[in-house]
């Protein structure tokens, strides 16, 4: 170990470059990449709708007070006789729309309270083309006008979870026929079904494995000011749809719908295109300055070991001279990065920790998994390892007479 650690002591200077360099690169990596997951994991979420078939229909705003559950199963009945319409039906909660929100705290007998995005409306599994996994679909004599006002919390109200959801209100318990309530205790619910996949329409909350956090309720919509649809079509008759969904509106809404505000209607994914657009550059952005990150201490090791191991030639010569093998002095120089890298990653991840404090207490960013700390760690050991190996080889190459003759 002499051999190792006697350079490090008589040439402190360089070393200690090097584990700064070291740490200060973990500390930004490590608090990067989960920056990076928190907004790449929505991307890559399945949102359960069916692809190329749905039309969302929003901001359909009354001029003249609330529209009744009444106006707004006449609207779905007249969207549902477009040509090339399979289903309609009226909505609060639109995916990739945030006009008009139902959020419910939601609270099981082993789970923290929950903060769960409500989707109300008739037949929303067939409409979405959601995957019913488990239990059944509402009933039609389950289905109630929504109320905001002189809910009767002693009723228990079905509802369908998402399988995420599910496992974090249930564990591994069947959740089909459980019941939980609201987290303050009010509302009564009861699972009757479970869909595979449903992304929640809070575009902000989507962070931290809540992506899916959403839950269908047998409401037809009315009492409000706002009118929402969600039509599925055949695909190829969706663009027809498309054109004809405005026409259909004022037919039905003829001197209903507020002056001013023109009502939007647009295919799914081009919603969730525009919705997740910020997510998507901020991925690119953050992978950029990872591999910016990467890369400059990847140089810096580089041009730092060369260097340090420049310095070292005569020492290098000796040892050749003295019978020492290309492979040992390789193994010297990529075990002594190996003591800097380690030491580096131990100062970045304590530096990491603070670092993420601070975000918390600016930002409020979630507290940072050790996870990273390990992803990060391992990263910079291969990177460092790759980074010197150049160095090292051309060292182990050098000839013990033309090393012994450098000063």
């Amino acid at each position: 170990m002499n051999p190792l650690f006697s350079p490090l002591r008589r040439h402190p200077l360089m070393p200690w470059l090097i584990v700064l360099q070291i740490a200060v690169a973990c500390a930004i990596l490590c608090n990067t990449l989960f920056l990076l997951a928190q907004q790449v994991a929505p991307l890559l979420t399945d949102d359960g709708i069916a692809r190329d078939e749905v039309v969302i229909v929003d901001q359909l705003v009354n001029g003249g007070g609330n529209w009744s559950a009444a106006q707004a199963r006449s609207g779905a009945e007249a969207l549902a006789r477009i040509p090339g319409v399979e289903r309609a039906s009226a909505v609060v909660g639109a995916p990739m729309r945030q006009t008009l929100t139902m959020v419910y705290d939601l609270k099981s007998a082993n789970s923290p309270t929950l903060v769960v995005s409500g989707f109300l409306g008739e037949k929303l599994i067939d409409t979405l083309g959601l995957q019913l996994s488990a239990g059944r679909d509402f009933l039609a004599d389950e289905y109630r006008d929504l109320q905001l006002e002189g809910n009767d919390d002693s009723t228990t109200t079905p509802v369908i979870l998402t399988q995420a959801l599910a496992r974090s209100l249930f564990g591994s318990d069947n959740p089909v026929g459980q019941s939980f309530t609201g987290g303050d205790g009010s509302g009564h619910y009861v699972v009757v079904g479970v869909v595979a996949h449903l992304m929640r329409y809070q575009l902000t909350e989507l962070d931290d494995g809540k992506a899916e956090y959403a839950m269908l309720l047998p409401r037809r919509p009315g009492g409000l000011p706002l009118l929402s649809f969600v039509i599925r079509s055949d695909a190829r008759q969706r663009e027809a749809v498309l054109k004809a969904v405005p026409g259909v509106l004022q037919a039905t809404f003829a001197g209903q719908i507020a002056t001013g505000f023109e009502p939007l209607v647009a295919d799914y994914e081009h919603l969730r295109e525009a919705g997740l657009r910020s997510r998507r550059a901020a991925v690119w952005l953050l992978l950029t300055v990872n591999a910016v990150v990467a890369a400059i201490t990847a140089i810096g090791i580089a041009s730092l070991s060369g260097y340090w191991i420049q310095q070292r030639t005569r020492q290098i010569g000796i040892r050749r001279a003295l019978g020492a093998r290309r492979g040992q002095i390789l193994r010297q120089f990529l075990a002594e990065n190996l003591l800097l890298t380690s030491a580096g990653v131990f100062a970045g991840g304590v530096l990491a920790l603070l670092v993420n404090q601070w975000l918390m207490h600016h930002y409020e960013l979630p507290r940072l998994p050790l996870v990273y700390l390990s992803i990060a760690a391992l990263l910079l050991v291969l990177l460092g390892q790759l980074a010197v190996a150049a160095p090292a080889r051309r060292a182990a190459r050098l000839p013990p007479a033309s090393a012994t003759r450098s000063v």
